[in-house]
């Protein structure tokens, strides 16, 4: 937006474009912007902070809600927390084993129990894989998942799951092993029976059972990237914007052209120039006379790649806090393909480790619900295989692999039971 200076006054002259004074930067508080999300309970959050103080703020208590805050305002963070989720909850199955009679009272008992599983009774479809679903949710989320069975009035069965807050477990040694106290909304505790309760974690840590927590370094790097999107906000606003100058020559004055005649000839060229810069479209062209100039001020490129580098760094360290690869998010920048193919085989293990927990939920909820209905058929938990991008390559390299010890057999280099071993037969 173009500003008009004041008219060019007789024996006084004045710039033609009259600099604006800067604007003072204000910084943006949750209180003041009402289209910002709110925050948990047992948590605040500060913008504009100086001299050390925490942007996040949080006590014990409301570490769960600071972690589910973060995943779902902070799109990085949520990015990666649901890429860990889709990567797990794969399509699922389920594996019947037993004599024919049993496997056709199994499916009818594990329908039953799938249709009435869940917590929420209006949720509807598959209830184990929603299940399983919604505990690799938590897991990436707080580090930890848990709950416990409510059995019917006659013990007969599994009514449903109901799912625990984990940071509501406090756990204690006892004389032989570990016991989980369970706080209840009143401010007691009970004891959490192991035969009815399910506990999931990340990583088993001996001395701690809760568990470790998968974004309990993200809040400090977080806290970082907002207070430099703020500094960049600061210097985009003073300083960092580019801006267009205008530069006007006045003509020279025509001969016995008195002066107030000569003022406000040149006073209406400086109007009808700022008016035609100001309602220029983005397919029209501009026509003066030479004496026009045009400049870019402000707006330093080097500024903004130098906030770009920072930000990316520390995208990046909030990337691997979650264990992930840059290039699952899309932030791959100059990768080889070995490289890639390299860290997909490192994902996929983790991902075949992570969905043990998966299995071993619903595994235990379909054993104990046959065994309580008296059925001696076994179920097991089936997760589908991530599509494998490199299939190609590999079947070309089991190919060479193959026909390499065939010649080594033929040849009598190898005997074909040691041809056999090294082809894993």
């Amino acid at each position: 937006m173009f500003r008009k200076s004041r008219k060019i006054e007789a024996r006084r002259p004045r710039p033609l474009i009259t600099p604006q004074p800067a604007a003072r930067a204000r910084s943006i508080s949750y209180r003041d912007n009402p289209r910002l999300p709110s925050v948990p309970s047992g948590l605040s959050y500060t913008t504009g902070s100086r001299g050390g103080s925490n942007l996040f703020t949080w006590g014990v208590t409301g570490r769960a809600g600071l972690y589910r805050y973060l995943r779902d305002n902070i799109p990085i963070v949520s990015a990666a927390v649901w890429a860990w989720v889709r990567l797990c909850a794969t399509p699922q199955s389920v594996e019947i084993t037993g004599s024919e009679g049993e496997i056709a009272r199994a499916k009818g008992i594990l329908g039953d129990l799938d249709a009435r599983i869940l917590d929420n009774p209006y949720l509807r479809g598959k209830g184990l894989a929603t299940l399983t679903e919604a505990m690799f949710l938590e897991l990436f989320t707080l580090g930890r998942f848990c709950g416990e069975l409510v059995l019917l009035p006659d013990g007969s069965g599994i009514d449903h799951f109901r799912a625990l807050d984990p940071f509501r477990v406090r756990w204690e040694r006892g004389a032989n092993r570990w016991q989980a106290i369970y706080e209840k909304d009143d401010g007691s505790e009970r004891a959490l029976a192991p035969e009815r309760t399910f506990w999931a974690t990340l990583g088993t840590d001996v001395s701690n059972p809760a568990g470790i927590e998968p974004l309990g370094c993200i809040p400090f790097v977080l806290e970082i990237e907002q207070k430099l999107l703020e500094d960049m906000a600061r210097s985009s606003h003073n300083a960092g914007t580019p801006r267009l100058q205008v530069k006007i020559t006045p003509p020279t004055p025509f001969q016995n052209e008195h002066e107030d005649e000569y003022l406000a000839r040149i006073n209406a060229y400086f109007d009808q120039t700022v008016d035609q810069f100001s309602s220029l479209e983005a397919d029209q062209n501009l026509f003066t006379w030479s004496d026009v100039e045009v400049a870019v001020v402000g707006g330093d490129q080097g500024r903004s790649f130098t906030w770009k580098v920072n930000r990316e760094q520390i995208l990046e360290d909030v990337i691997t806090g979650l264990k992930l690869f840059p290039w699952v998010l899309g932030r791959s920048h100059g990768t080889t393909q070995n490289w890639v193919s390299a860290q997909y085989n490192l994902l996929m293990q983790e991902v075949d480790s992570l969905q043990a927990s998966g299995t071993a939920l619903a595994d235990w909820l379909r054993s104990t619900e046959l065994k309580l209905r008296g059925c001696r058929a076994e179920a097991r938990h089936v997760f589908s295989p991530n599509a494998d991008p490199f299939i190609l390559e590999r079947a070309q390299a089991e190919e060479i692999r193959f026909r390499t010890v065939d010649g080594m057999v033929k040849e009598g280099y190898v005997t074909k039971e040691e041809g056999k071993r090294r082809m894993g037969v």
